[in-house]
């Protein structure tokens, strides 16, 4: 499923977190929108998912604008830094979570639930964890939890804002390596928010470069690294 995004705005007070801002992500493609602190990346997400109303501009999902659908609406997966897991509940009721609340008339019944979550629980690589609590897993289990939850509603699209950010340099090597397959297997169009260069261009098809709420640049890793549109670009990959 393609995403569009078209002369998108957004100030917070006096800040211009956004300006004039637009991209398309291709279906099936894992983009990766990477700059500094502050650079507006995160803010595009939660546009993008419909946690944050633009000032200006239009969201599009396959030409279906979007702008003023809310975030159930929208279908929009999101995978949070801290991975917001409920603490009080199992893996298993954490992943079924979405699928709980859900309007009645589009609630699966309990077997239903069961199917798709024991699924998830495949797919994440994490099939007899269902009966523990978040506590008890380690963190790239505990983001793979939150990867699956994300996933229960069947998201048109996947947002992850620094989905690897609270963990330690070995774990998150092997996340990354695991987050890529996933993709590489399911094809579900996902962009995900990193200030880690090397983690953009081991991970994505495409990465977007923002600084100060503008667009810098996009490619392929290899057009970043061999020409640089800016100082900017220059300076910050080290190219």
């Amino acid at each position: 499923m393609s995403v569009a995004v078209s002369h998108i705005s957004k100030r917070f007070e006096t800040f211009a977190a956004l300006r004039n801002v637009s991209l398309e992500v291709k279906t099936g493609e894992l983009l990766a929108l990477l700059g500094p602190s502050g650079s507006g990346k995160t803010t595009l997400l939660r546009i993008i998912a419909g946690l944050e109303i633009p000032d200006e501009g239009r969201i599009s999902f396959v030409g279906e604008d979007v702008t003023e659908k809310s975030a159930y609406e929208r279908k929009a997966g999101f995978v949070f830094q801290a991975y917001a897991l409920f603490q009080h509940m199992t893996v298993f009721e954490n992943i079924a979570f979405g699928l709980r609340v859900l309007p009645r008339k589009k609630r699966p019944n309990a077997q239903a639930v069961t199917k798709r979550v024991n699924e998830l629980l495949e797919l994440i690589q994490l099939p007899e964890f269902g009966h523990r609590f978040p506590s008890q897993l380690s963190g790239g289990q505990r983001q793979r939890v939150a990867l699956a939850r994300a996933l229960a509603i069947e998201p048109r699209v996947l947002l992850l804002d620094e989905p690897f950010g609270a963990l330690d340099a070995k774990v998150r090597k092997d996340l990354r390596n695991w987050l890529r397959h996933f993709h590489d297997q399911t094809h579900l169009t996902s962009l995900f928010v990193t200030h880690d260069q090397e983690e953009a261009f081991e991970l994505a098809d495409r990465v977007v470069v923002f600084n100060e709420g503008s667009i810098q640049q996009i490619g392929v890793p290899s057009e970043l690294r061999q020409n640089p549109s800016n100082e900017f670009v220059r300076t910050f990959l080290e190219v």
